[in-house]
């Protein structure tokens, strides 16, 4: 079932990012360890997916609830879906494309919500999250990873992403206090929500290669110069804000954020 929106990613944009994804299928391992240690998904369980883009955690998840589970797929791109659509084919894999704060969700329906790095982009934060809240069972658990205000990446958006990016980045970065906030007013208790760390990293064979896939993720077209002048000012705006280390002869780029948990 695809229910549509017209909201999404432009074209460019959407091809870009699932070129990324595409070639270097082992740079977001440490998002994938994240997913299963903090979502945790199980046999049988039913899962709400916001944000999912073209779906990179989506493989993952179907694996882990089997096939008597279900996973609800949302995002306000057709274009991103329509990758994810290629790539996975299930019976327990349903898509939406749709933003979250227009989803119409039965009540209590999904044991568990997941969301990594597209809360920012939701228009209207209190609404998304009240549909979050709805749509889990009583005790069910919500876990949305996102950037935060004052961190580095928030700058790295703020500074590389915005000024670049062929679509831009405006957005609407959370801070704890909101956070907790939007968790309360929602209906989730005060002693069920937490935020923690997480203190992610991309790792790649080169810095090239780093270079290359952020550039490619972002869409980071408006760069000035050549394709490779783009990728080397993409690196050095990676280095200058994020952080870039070499361990065991590989490379790795900081990439903190954080992550809401939240338990109905």
């Amino acid at each position: 079932m695809v229910t549509t929106n017209s909201q999404e990613f432009s074209g460019i944009r959407a091809k870009m990012y699932e070129q990324a994804i595409s070639q270097y299928p082992l740079a977001r391992a440490e998002d994938l360890n994240a997913m299963k240690k903090y979502l945790n998904p199980q046999e049988g369980e039913r899962v709400l997916g916001i944000g999912e883009g073209n779906g990179f955690f989506c493989s993952t998840i179907l694996a882990s609830i089997g096939k008597t589970g279900f996973y609800l797929v949302s995002d306000p791109s057709a274009s991103q879906l329509t990758n994810l659509m290629r790539r996975v084919k299930a019976k327990n894999l349903e898509i939406c494309i749709e933003k979250a704060e227009d989803l119409m969700i039965e009540p209590e329906s999904f044991d568990k919500v997941w969301s990594f790095g597209a809360f920012h982009h939701c228009s209207d934060q209190t609404q998304s999250m009240k549909n979050i809240y709805n749509s889990l069972r009583k005790g069910g658990k919500a876990v949305i990873c996102d950037v935060f205000q004052g961190s580095k990446l928030a700058k790295h958006f703020d500074i590389q992403i915005a000024r670049y990016c062929i679509t831009g980045h405006e957005v609407k970065f959370l801070s704890e206090d909101f956070a907790r906030t939007l968790c309360y007013n929602a209906g989730f208790e005060k002693s069920k929500i937490k935020i923690i760390d997480l203190p992610q990293r991309w790792i790649f064979d080169s810095e090239k290669d780093l270079g290359d896939f952020v550039y490619k993720l972002h869409a980071m077209t408006l760069l000035d110069g050549n394709k490779q002048t783009k990728i080397r000012k993409t690196l050095e705006g990676c280095r200058k804000i994020l952080g870039v280390n070499k361990v065991d002869g590989r490379y790795s780029l900081n990439w903190d954020m954080r992550a809401i948990i939240a338990e109905k």
